[in-house]
Order: structure tokens, then sequence, then C-alpha cells
């Protein structure tokens, strides 16, 4: 059944649990972030409240962006206070405070996910493809660590959401323990590829100058880039790691891929399609 956040006639009465996983990532107008992250999921959430006030939990899905970066050397947690630093983690926190609205009137647990990659992603594919052509650009100097999750450990995070008994209104930070670098990426991808690509450290002149191009290509094109100027200001902090200590304990999380297997899998994943 295909639905529209704001057009939910639709919606069945008599849902027992709802994963609220609909949002934008990018996008070429700042105010669609707000429309669709913020509004749609206050849509959602009154829909559901008038059509099933026996829900039994609903998990609304954030992101880390909505919590911010690392400051002064901190690694984030679910008690950090929220510093967002884009528009679309500003939108993401909006969306969450609308979801803890209604956690006395059924229960909500809110899952904040790190940078998600694995099959069917086309956000990191880019990165593959570079490296797939030979090309490994190293970004470490200009971007920290990141906190990042596989696709298939974020589907069993958020089962653990729906089936553990939890207190309305809590959020849990999903995501690998280990946090890597963009070269930590770049050197398990080309090991999965079987390359031994070039590795050059582009200026950020550079930089900025292909990100400017590519946002310039997705107005024309009216097709949203990953490489945009937010993407460039998230690459600008400190780092993005968080303590995922809570999830271990509360909801029993651990993750089960490594980032060699999680990589393979994708890459395998990749090819079968041939977007590789």
């Amino acid at each position: 059944m295909e639905g529209d956040l704001f057009c939910l006639s639709s919606l069945p009465s008599g849902l027992d649990y709802v994963f609220h996983i609909a949002g934008v990532s990018k996008s070429i107008k700042t105010e669609r972030y707000y429309t669709v992250n913020h509004e749609g999921t206050a849509s959602l959430f009154q829909k559901l409240a008038s059509l099933n006030p026996n829900l039994r939990k609903v998990i609304y899905l954030s992101s880390l962006a909505a919590a911010g970066p690392c400051r002064d050397g901190k690694i984030v947690t679910e008690k950090t206070q929220p510093f967002c630093v884009t528009p679309y983690g500003k939108s993401k926190r909006l969306g969450e405070k609308e979801a803890l609205k209604y956690k006395k009137k059924f229960p909500v647990i809110i899952a904040r996910v790190g940078p998600v990659f694995g099959p069917r992603d086309k956000d990191f594919l880019p990165y593959f493809k570079l490296i797939n052509k030979g090309i490994f650009p190293s970004l470490d100097s200009k971007a920290g660590l990141m906190s990042m999750c596989y696709v298939k450990d974020l589907i069993r995070a958020l089962y653990l959401c729906m089936t553990k008994d939890l207190k309305s209104g809590e959020i849990f930070h999903i995501a690998d323990p280990h946090p890597y670098s963009w070269d930590d990426l770049g050197k398990t991808i080309a090991a999965a590829l079987g390359k031994k690509p070039l590795k050059i450290d582009p200026p950020y002149l550079l930089i900025r100058t292909v990100t400017a191009l590519s946002e310039l290509s997705a107005k024309i094109s009216k097709n949203p880039s990953i490489l945009n100027h937010d993407k460039l200001t998230e690459m600008n902090q400190e780092a993005w790691i968080t303590d995922t200590s809570k999830a271990k304990k509360e909801l029993g999380f651990e993750t089960q891929y490594s980032l060699e297997k999680a990589v393979k899998e994708t890459v395998h994943w990749y090819k079968e399609q041939h977007w590789l």
C-alpha cells in the first residue's frame, strides 16, 4: 500500500506496531527537510493517535545528526544536549519532538542511527565506484571518525526496539561501537574489490569546487546529490562518534557484522545488481 505522510486516509485502524522510517536525507530545497521530516512526522502521529489509540508501540527512526557531532573531544550519548549543524539534523530533531508529544498516548521509541550502508544504499555507492575505478580519495585530514551502521544490524536493532519492554520516550543510539575513518572504509572496500587504487589527498578547495558543481548539476537535473554543502559541513566537524552502551544494556543490541563482512556483502550485492 503506497501512501503519503500528508494523505493518510487509507491508513488502517487496528495496527499494533508502526515503524516510521520515511524521511528526506538529501534535498535541493532546504524547506523540504522540514516539510517531510518535521511536518510529515507530525501528520503521521496525529493520524495514528486518532485511528489507533491502542497502539502497542511506534518506533521512529531518527539520525545521529539530530544529536549532533562530537565537541571538545566528548563522545555523544543520548543525554548529550543536541547540537544540530545541518537543516537535515534540525528537521530530524524536530521530528523527534513531535513523536515525543505522544509518548503518554502510546509507547514511543526513538532510534538514532549513524550513516547506514549496505545493499540498496545509493549514498555510499559513489565512494565504492571511485575505488572500483582505481581512485582512493583520502579524506582523513578533513573528516573525523564516524559511527556507522550496516543495514542488517540496524534492522535487528529496530526489531529489538519493538519486542523489548521499554519505557515510552526512550532514545537509543544505534551504530557499530567501533568508529571508523573514511580511509578505514576505503581500504576495506578496496580489499573487498580486490583493487589497489591510487590514493589521493584532494585539497579542500577542490572538494569545495566539486561540491558546488554537484549542487549545480542537482538543481539542473532536479535530482538531489549526496555531495552538497550540508555534507561538507558534516565532514568539517570534529567527529561523529556515539556511545552505544545504552542500546547494549537495555536492548541487548550488539552489531553482528564486522566492517569487513558488511562491506563484502555490500560489494557482492552491488555487483549482482550491476551497480559496480
